[in-house]
């Protein structure tokens, strides 16, 4: 066996393995579940896009005691970390819905 034979083999086993990230976009499954998740990351995304928001505003003015100040930046941490996740679902919907009628 040459060379350029296995390296044919090797590319055609890749090629096998690439058919599990191409999805028929016509299924009905495919469509109720990209819906769902981005409506829930979406929803998800703007809720904690608020909280931080809000916390933000509450660390600037300075209408919390120096006490409670670390459980704040703690929330606030948590909230970015929240809605990092939820807008992640949302841009990769696409992906989750191919896994999800395979």
């Amino acid at each position: 066996m040459n060379f350029y034979s296995l390296f044919n083999n090797i590319a055609y086993l890749g090629s096998i393995t690439n058919s599990i990230y191409t999805t028929n976009q016509s299924n009905n499954l495919y469509s109720a579940v990209k819906k769902i998740v981005e409506l829930v990351g979406g929803i998800g995304g703007l809720l904690f896009t608020l909280a931080i928001l809000i916390i933000t505003l509450f660390i600037i003015f300075g209408s919390i005691s120096a006490a409670k100040m670390r459980t704040v930046w703690i929330s606030l941490i948590s909230c970015c970390c929240g809605a990092f996740v939820f807008y992640a679902a949302y841009y990769l919907s696409d992906t989750i819905a191919g896994i999800a009628a395979k």
